[in-house]
């Protein structure tokens, strides 16, 4: 009803009739109910803008690491009201750039000191760089490599600064490319100790072979007859066992082979490889050995590539049974015996090197039904091999002379091997105990460098003379 009247005061009240007492109750009634509007407008603004006061006071604040202000405010809290406030200005006005909204944003002491220490690390890394290019770039001096200067001379025009520069750097990645020393092996001892040819053999899928299976692991299977191919040739040749993997891997393997190490002189592995192009390489020239008595066996091709003329390639082995190794051995004790100037001749007359010891069976075979179908003793064929006619009246052939020579030595050296072996786990057994404890280091009880060396010659005879009765006792059980 109010509504209606209302209204129709609105339009007219006296065009209606109504007397003017009734208009204005109408007209006191509206107004009085726009102020009960606008009042309670006016109240829940003041509850939306009543903000919830924290529980946290500045104390906590601060042990926190939030940066306060005067006013007990976070300082982030007032940033994020001045970017706030700057959208709302860009909203009204016309939009600013990137530049002027990072210059109008607030920075705490927090981002202060990073931008200083950000721009003092800058100038130190531009200094650092700038100093070490000058560096690097001056002149050769006296005890650098030749090979590094080659070339390039000495002064300060901009190209042969930059020459200098790059020949510096590039040596710096050479070091990680090269082997850790110049010369891999020693010298080689004087001419009656010394080996006439040196064999450098691969380990890797030649003498064992690995595999990994999930049931086992990695096992490591030997190869028939590597035993005796080392034990053998290690009376004619200086046998290198080059490993194409890492020395954390392969040593224990190595160890394995030659626990005394009598028949491998040396052992490498592939941190001594040059690495170039992209593989490690087995470089001979860095074993300080005449190339022309080196020879090398292996499995991967990339291994000899720089002396491709010095390899006898192989194809790797894969764990199944052969006679491969023990093939090889009659070409090699050719060449040891033959007092070979150069091997590189001489292997090059093969066709397949992979067949070698076939083509050389086939060679021999032919040698022999000559020699034996002579009725001159095969002089031709002493010559032929190089062999001088000593052998007296001998129909045997040169080779199967030389062989059966081999072979009584390899049992000689093989008896002295077991031996040797036998007074180490002797030996072993008596040095078990420990000798001096640690309250004679403290105490200072030790005795004195000549006394030790009595004690340990004392100890060498009692395992000598344990040696020699288990020596007579092994006889007298052989004997009955």
């Amino acid at each position: 009803m109010l509504s209606i009247l209302r209204n129709s005061v609105r339009l007219n009240p006296r065009a209606l009739g109504i007397v003017p007492a009734a208009a204005r109750t109408l007209a006191s009634v509206q107004v009085s109910k726009r102020l009960l509007t606008n009042s309670s407008t006016l109240l829940q603004k003041e509850i939306k803008d009543d903000k919830p006061k924290s529980i946290l006071t500045n104390d906590m604040l601060f042990k926190a690491g939030v940066d306060v202000d005067e006013n007990g405010q976070a300082k982030n809290e007032g940033k994020r009201e001045a970017e706030e406030v700057e959208g709302e200005g860009q909203g009204q006005n016309e939009p600013s750039s990137k530049g002027e909204k990072s210059k109008r944003r607030r920075q705490t002491s927090t981002d202060i000191k990073r931008e200083k220490y950000a721009n003092w690390f800058y100038i130190f890394s531009l200094s650092a760089l700038a100093g070490g290019t000058i560096y690097m770039a001056r002149n050769w001096e006296p005890q650098e490599e030749e090979e590094l200067k080659k070339d390039i001379g000495n002064g300060y025009t901009m190209s042969l600064m930059y020459k200098r520069f790059k020949a510096r750097f590039n040596s710096m990645f050479t070091y990680f490319q090269e082997p850790p020393f110049p010369d891999l092996l020693p010298p080689p001892p004087p001419p009656p100790y010394q080996r006439p040819l040196t064999l450098v053999i691969t380990l890797e899928d030649f003498l064992v072979h690995s595999e990994w299976s999930q049931k086992y692991g990695w096992r490591t299977a030997k190869r028939p007859g590597a035993d005796y191919f080392l034990g053998y040739l290690s009376q004619y040749f200086e046998i290198v066992l080059f490993s194409s993997n890492y020395m954390m891997y392969s040593e224990k393997i190595a160890e394995k082979l030659d626990p005394i190490h009598a028949f491998v002189s040396y052992n490498l592995f592939k941190e001594h490889c040059v690495y170039k192009d992209g593989v490690h390489i087995k470089d001979l020239s860095k074993l300080n050995r005449d190339l022309s008595k080196v020879i090398i066996i292996d499995t991967d091709p990339n291994s000899y590539k720089l002396q491709p003329e010095n390899a006898i390639p192989m194809e790797p082995w894969n764990g199944e049974a052969d006679d491969k190794l023990v093939r090889l051995i009659p070409f090699l004790e050719y060449l040891a015996t033959q007092q070979t100037k150069d091997v590189r001749p001489i292997l090059d007359s093969f066709q397949d090197k992979k067949n070698l010891a076939t083509e050389f069976d086939q060679r021999v075979k032919k040698l022999k039904a000559k020699f034996h179908g002579d009725g001159s003793n095969g002089n031709w064929a002493l010559k032929a091999l190089g062999v001088t006619n000593d052998m007296g009246g001998s129909q045997k052939f040169p080779l199967d002379l030389i062989h059966e020579e081999g072979q009584k030595n390899y049992l000689m050296f093989m008896k002295m091997i077991e031996e040797e072996k036998e007074k180490i786990r002797i030996q072993q057994e008596q040095m078990s105990g420990q000798t001096f404890t640690l309250k004679d280091y403290v105490e200072g009880n030790l005795p004195s460098p000549e006394e030790q060396m009595k004690m340990q010659m004392e100890k060498q005879k009692e395992v000598d003379a344990l040696f020699e009765e288990e020596k007579k006792k092994k006889k007298s059980a052989e004997s009955k």
